[in-house]
């Protein structure tokens, strides 16, 4: 069971809603593309918050704004109580070009949600080497002491920031944001996912399928275990970052794999079958590393895990 409830008590689901693509995919420094029409947005926001999805994380940049409204709709639509539901607003340095932006995005948030709080606030490393970790530290206490925010959380950070984060806010920081799929492991490499759970908190993973990427590479290992367990590969890799405790926050459009995504936690593996996944690592490795201390060398985790599929051998088969 999770540590993290919604207000009214319910612990969050298993998969979370990822919402970055909700009104087409773009920041604010972006064009919007891949986008389809409102109502397809809204009408799969809808399916999953009734099928149980209670938690998903999302960003005034995201869509230029539209995935916070078109989220806000569905909310309503649904008869879903916000007391039920739990909202991290995450706020991206890319989208906050001051600290008055900052300001203006925390306002419109509460403004469009028509709430007096975030479930949890999200920064990330990035932006606290962008503002200061003074600056952004004292925005996150008066956000709880003002009881705007319930929680904060942090994503794509080190190890050391983790701990200092810790240290900072301490039962008040319940999770952190990272990516974890079938070919990247490099925060499971770094230790992250360990030291969260070691510290009472919660993994939340984004891009988990790389959207779907991952099932089009057709790696031996899942295609073995799809046909084993008669489920598909994207069953098979939810199933593995559920089973490890992390919660892994999924985008989709089809009320079909929606479906798939919720079912893909009601089946259990082998241990061996477990330990198979966990242990894979790609033979071809990026030839970059993560710069985790904004030094401003190799690459940020975002990325990363963007780029990977073009450093690695598509007729690879492990």
């Amino acid at each position: 069971m999770s540590n993290i409830c919604t207000i009214s008590g319910k612990p969050i689901s298993k998969i979370g809603i990822g919402s970055y693509g909700v009104g087409g995919r773009g920041h604010r420094d972006m064009p919007i593309t891949d986008k389809l029409d409102n109502q397809t947005h809204i009408d799969a926001l809808v399916h999953s918050l009734k099928k149980g999805i209670n938690f998903l994380e999302i960003s005034i940049g995201y869509s230029h704004g539209e995935s916070l409204n078109l989220f806000k709709q569905a909310l309503d639509k649904s008869t879903i109580e916000r007391q039920d539901i739990f909202i991290t607003h995450s706020l991206y340095p890319r989208d906050l070009p001051s600290f008055d932006v900052i300001l203006e995005d925390i306002t419109k948030f509460y403004d469009v949600m028509n709430t007096t709080y975030a479930d949890s606030t999200l920064v990330t490393q990035s932006l606290i080497l962008k503002f200061g970790e003074t600056p952004i530290y004292n925005l996150l206490h008066n956000l709880l002491d003002e009881r705007k925010t319930r929680y904060v959380s942090l994503s794509n950070a080190s190890p050391n920031s983790i701990l200092k984060f810790k240290d900072e806010f301490g039962s008040q920081f319940v999770a952190h944001e990272g990516h974890l799929s079938f070919e990247v492991r490099s925060l499971q490499d770094k230790g992250v996912f360990d030291l969260c759970n070691n510290i009472d908190v919660e993994n939340i993973i984004w891009r988990p399928l790389r959207k779907n990427k991952t099932a089009n590479h057709n790696w031996q290992i899942l295609s073995n275990l799809s046909l084993k367990y008669k489920k598909t590969q994207n069953q098979i890799i939810l199933n593995w970052m559920c089973y490890q405790g992390h919660h892994p926050m999924v985008m989709s459009n089809n009320i079909n794999h929606i479906n798939e995504n919720i079912e893909s936690t009601n089946f259990i593996m082998t241990q061996e079958d477990y330990a198979l996944i966990n242990n894979f690592r790609p033979k071809t490795t990026h030839p970059l590393k993560i710069d985790w201390e904004g030094a401003g060398i190799d690459l940020d985790i975002v990325t990363f895990a963007n780029d990977i599929e073009q450093y690695l051998d598509t007729n690879q088969k492990i």
